[in-house]
């Protein structure tokens, strides 16, 4: 079992377990001085010490390992400094001659940062100024070691000011920010910020961009900082194209022979020959002299004239990924190979950039994944929604539509996602869901009706909905030169678009749209990715019919298509108990005068298909407000909401008349129906389903004794 490290301390175990390791060996001699430990290990102690330290020295050099990363003296600077100190002590000719802290002083600040270098220096000058069996206090030893460490240490910090001119390696408040990022973004190395973990967020996309950034652009300045020393230059820049064609080259990193702020502009012309011979055609560039003095920049408002340029592409898998440009001012040319050293820090900056996007990728990856499980967990909960009444047009298919246009437009980016339904020939459409960024959905029955279907001849989604390939359309409304992309009742401000086709077993034919303005830039991967969200929602839409069409054989009448017994004395309950008395409905009962009389003259094929017809009558009636049910044999059951007895009779009396205009042909001879109807109205004649249905059949009842194909009231 892995024990969790916070992220700065396991990059502080990794940075600092080496060094302490040298300390503790050095600690092991001292015991052997004072006698602790038995003097004849003394010896083979040292002799460890500096076998670690070529160790380590022959690591940092062999050419496996700097193909992939600059030397790192650090780790063999602790042991040779450690065995250095073992051997002053061991030798008493190296301890005379003072030549250890005459060499050590000086290479620690060379070598190693100010805050480490100064470590090393205490401890060493503690080392030299003790001796065992010495009394403590200020002797002539100490004295000399104090001034010949003072004399060392401020020599070595003039040689890297001014001949290496290394900067600080980290940026700024960089390190924080990675730790910042890294405990919003990966909770499991930080148990106490799960909350915040939010990879399908915005914010969270951004805090990856953000950690990933700052990694990579750490990486690249540690590349720019090793070339800086070995090729003698006096200012390095990491180079890109600006994202805008014909905008000047933007520059990313520069690392100063001075150190500090480069006070440079953040922008090189993009006419300037250097950059283009590396950037455009891919090939290193070299000048020195007075050929060199053309290529100046300008710095802080002054044309700054070198003596020295060079330039090599940042090539990776043949992508070109920007340009390293070094500097050399003061008169002198160039000292050292600076071409192979430019190609070996281009080599070094791909591998940091490519491994910087492959672990952005990776995360998005991650993050996509989690986002496809709460996307399917959340369309199955719809899917699987039963026994609701739900409002007219929320239904749960629609909220699927819903969801998937929400987790579409947040995955892509993208402004605007329209779910167009196609019809069975492909040659119109209409828009199902639509979703805009910062915009409130449209009303659920926007689209519904036959108003909402639209012409598709003569755009790209007509295309695309036949051929059933996506298409992708950059820095256009029109998109696609002679056609539009969409057609006009759909088209919008945005210049980008991505067309997916929808279609599979579940029966829903149609596309995906996404737009957004220009610069979005939609690609292959985008694609792949809708497809996936949509593959959710057709197994979504797929059970969701399969669970409606149960609730469907569960609730209607398989003959008629209306409601069951059941299901209307169910839901005819429910909007009572709601209305209270407030306001007046009907109950009708209607009864086939007759019937029996059809199926025993024309059989029963004959009494379905007049059932059928009389169900279609009703349906066409009324209102979709009201309610209808079959109620048994040939009864049916009506309820109008908000009906006083004057509509209702109204209503009544235009079935009965319908009902009894239609005519049927059977074995070649014609014949029709009439119809009896019974009402009884709200809250007049009862408030509950019982009484209002026994009442109603009371009156059916009294219709039938008078004559029948009439209506009377309670």
């Amino acid at each position: 079992m892995r024990i969790p490290i916070p992220p700065r301390a396991e990059r502080a175990l990794r940075s600092y377990s080496i060094p302490v390791f040298a300390v503790l060996h050095l600690g092991g001699f001292h015991l052997i001085r004072i006698g602790v430990l038995p003097h004849s290990l003394a010896e083979k102690w040292v002799a460890s010490a500096v076998l670690g330290a070529a160790i380590l020295l022959a690591r940092e050099l062999i050419p496996s390992r700097r193909l992939s990363h600059l030397p790192d003296f650090r780790f063999a600077m602790s042991w040779a400094a450690s065995a250095l100190l073992q051997l002053h002590s061991l030798v008493p000719g190296m301890a005379e001659s003072r030549i250890v802290p005459a060499v050590l002083f000086p290479v620690l600040p060379c070598l190693l940062a100010p805050g480490t270098a100064g470590v090393y220096a205490v401890v060493s000058l503690a080392w030299f100024s003790w001796i065992p069996g010495s009394p403590p206090g200020l002797n002539g030893l100490t004295v000399s070691m104090t001034a010949m460490a003072a004399l060392g240490l401020s020599a070595g910090f003039w040689i890297r000011n001014r001949v290496r001119g290394r900067p600080d390696r980290k940026e700024p408040g960089g390190g924080a920010r990675v730790d910042e990022a890294e405990s919003l973004m990966i909770p499991w190395q930080n148990p106490g910020r799960e909350q915040d973990f939010a990879f399908e967020t915005p914010q969270g996309r951004e805090r990856i961009l953000q950690m990933h950034e700052i990694r990579t652009a750490e990486g690249v300045r540690r590349v720019l900082e090793g070339i800086l020393p070995a090729s003698g230059a006096d200012r390095v820049l990491f180079v890109t194209r600006s994202e805008d064609p014909g905008r000047p080259f933007l520059v990313r990193h520069e690392v100063r022979k001075s150190g500090g702020d480069s006070g440079a502009a953040s922008f090189i012309p993009d006419s300037y020959v250097p950059l283009r011979e590396a950037m455009v055609f891919r090939r290193t560039f070299f000048t020195e002299g007075e050929e060199a003095e053309r290529w100046g920049i300008s710095c802080g408002g002054r044309m700054e004239r070198p003596s020295g340029v060079a330039a090599a592409p940042v090539l990776h898998e043949g992508i070109e990924e920007g340009a390293i440009l070094a500097f050399r001012f003061g008169g002198a040319g160039w000292g050292e190979p600076v071409v192979p050293l430019l190609e070996t820090g281009a080599f070094l900056i791909a591998r940091e950039v490519a491994e910087g996007r492959s672990r952005y990728r990776s995360d998005r990856t991650l993050a996509a994944w989690a986002g496809y499980h709460r996307f399917f967990n959340r369309v199955a909960e719809l899917a699987e929604r039963k026994g609701v009444v739900e409002p007219a047009g929320a239904s749960p298919r629609r909220e699927i539509y819903r969801v998937t246009a929400e987790a579409v437009r947040e995955s892509l980016r993208a402004d605007r996602v329209l779910l167009v339904e196609g019809d069975k020939k492909g040659t119109r459409g209409r828009i199902v869901w639509e979703e805009k960024r910062g915009e409130t959905p449209p009303p659920p029955d926007r689209e519904h009706g036959e108003e909402g279907w639209v012409r598709l001849g003569g755009t790209y989604a007509a295309w695309v909905l036949e051929k059933g390939v996506h298409r992708i359309f950059a820095g256009g409304s029109g998109g696609g030169g002679r056609h539009p992309v969409l057609p006009a009742q759909w088209s919008g401000v945005e210049k980008d678009h991505l067309l997916v086709p929808v279609s599979g077993p579940d029966g829903f034919r149609g596309l995906l749209v996404c737009a957004s303005p220009a610069g979005r830039n939609f690609h292959g991967m985008d694609a792949e990715a809708a497809r996936e969200l949509l593959r959710i929602m057709r197994m979504g839409i797929s059970h969701s019919r399969f669970i409606e069409t149960l609730e469907e054989q569960a609730t209607t009448d398989g003959l008629t298509g209306l409601m069951n017994r059941k299901t209307f004395g169910t839901r005819l309950s429910s909007v009572l108990s709601r209305l209270d008395g407030r306001y007046p409905c009907t109950v009708i009962m209607l009864d086939i005068d007759h019937f029996k009389r059809v199926n025993d003259t024309y059989g029963h094929p004959a009494g379905d298909e007049v059932l059928r017809n009389v169900a279609s009558i009703i349906r066409k009636t009324i209102r979709k407000i009201d309610m209808a049910g079959r109620f048994g044999g040939e009864e049916f059951i009506l309820y109008l909401h908000h009906a006083d007895r004057e509509r209702a009779e109204n209503v009544a009396e235009r079935l009965r008349m319908i009902i009894g205009k239609a005519r049927y042909t059977f074995d070649g001879k014609e014949t029709g129906v009439t119809a009896s109807l019974g009402a009884a109205c709200y809250p007049a004649d009862g408030r509950t389903l019982q009484e209002l249905v026994g009442k109603a059949d009371e009156a059916l009842y009294r219709s039938k004794q008078g004559g029948r194909n009439r209506l009377t009231f309670s």
